[in-house]
């Protein structure tokens, strides 16, 4: 009897979009090298043309690479995932399929339905399960549920009575950057898309309503909301900030922003990991973000936090960092760089992944 090649399968909205698809990259790469068996689709949900993707098409092996070209459309994008199944199952089993865009929830039980094992990574906070039943519903067809932050996790027991495992998200060992010499914020650095739930708009209010503020401010992130970028311009062009604010687009090497950032901001509606914190820990820069839960468990110093809505809390971190002493600000930098090292680690985040998958 004919025996099928076992093999993973990982659904990808696209591969170079936001926070989570760079996790899954790291997932990617790292599998290359353990020669574990991988498909990846995707499913261009963005139509667009990934130099990143055709790179890693020619590089890897073990890991093979489809491209659904259907789009959001439901339906089409629903055939086409069936429809790869489907015409690869004389030759390939698959033990289990990793879905984490929210929207591929809808997937999971046709997948269930094809004897694939469905795990589900939760990548930000839960809230868009909270907020509807139809994924609520699809959670059910999933064997596994993970989650990449201790606060997703307890939302997703809360919510599903079942048991939510814990992968942290990974980020690759870099080399320390300078530390700075001079407390005083002349650079705040943004890192992350442009979208209106990194709400980026705060950081703007806040350079209109503190003009003795003479720093700049860097946005570094693809543009995601092109409505909300145009918004984010507007209110640039009615405020006279242009000398005051750089919009930067996608970034392909973030360490020369990291270098000449003295702060990152991330005002973010919802999180999960946030990778732009342990980017920015792994690189040696202090962190400010916005005082939502899911940040607590890497951004625990109070001082560091502002409310989504609140200017004034924003000036005050921005003044107690101004404020540290040398001492104060390398011990706060040091810990945070050896967190990341020792509890993000991709080989840890990877190896998490695969131990469910191949179960």
């Amino acid at each position: 009897m004919y025996k099928r090649e076992k093999r993973i399968l990982l659904l990808m909205p696209e591969y170079v979009l936001g926070g989570a698809e760079t996790q899954l990259r790291y997932f990617i790469e790292y599998a290359e090298t353990k020669s574990w068996k991988l498909d990846v689709l995707i499913e261009h949900e963005l139509g667009k043309d990934d130099a990143a993707l055709k790179d890693a098409v020619s590089r890897m092996n073990s890991v093979r690479f489809y491209e659904l070209h259907g789009g959001r459309e439901y339906g089409k994008l629903y055939g086409s995932v069936v429809f790869h199944i489907l015409k690869h199952s004389l030759h390939i089993r698959y033990s289990a399929c990793l879905l984490y865009y929210l929207p591929d929830l809808g997937f999971a039980r046709v997948i269930r339905s094809l004897g694939i094992q469905v795990v589900y990574s939760e990548r930000i906070d839960a809230a868009g399960i909270y907020a509807d039943q139809h994924f609520q519903k699809c959670l059910r067809y999933c064997n596994y549920i993970f989650a990449n932050s201790r606060y997703a996790k307890r939302q997703l027991e809360k919510l599903t009575g079942r048991r939510v495992g814990l992968i942290r998200n990974g980020k690759p060992a870099v080399v320390q950057l300078p530390i700075k010499k001079d407390r005083k914020i002349h650079r705040i650095l943004v890192p992350a898309r442009i979208s209106p739930d990194k709400n980026q708009i705060l950081i703007l209010q806040y350079l209109k309503k503190y003009p003795d503020f003479h720093g700049k401010v860097i946005f570094a992130g693809f543009e995601l909301d092109k409505n909300y970028h145009k918004k984010l311009k507007q209110f640039i062009s009615r405020n006279d900030l242009y000398d005051r604010v750089e919009i930067l687009g996608h970034v392909e090497n973030m360490e020369a922003e990291y270098e000449k950032a003295d702060i990152v901001a991330l005002p973010s509606l919802a999180e999960g990991t946030p990778n732009v914190v342990l980017e920015a820990y792994a690189y040696g820069r202090l962190v400010i973000v916005s005082d939502i839960e899911v940040e607590r468990d890497l951004v625990t110093n109070p001082h560091l936090r502002f409310g989504v809505k609140n200017l004034e809390e924003i000036n005050e971190c921005i003044k107690y960092v101004e404020g540290l002493s040398d001492d104060s600000y390398r011990k706060m930098i040091d810990e945070n760089r050896r967190m990341v090292l020792r509890d993000y680690n991709i080989e840890r985040m990877a190896k998490g992944f695969y131990r469910v998958l191949t179960r």
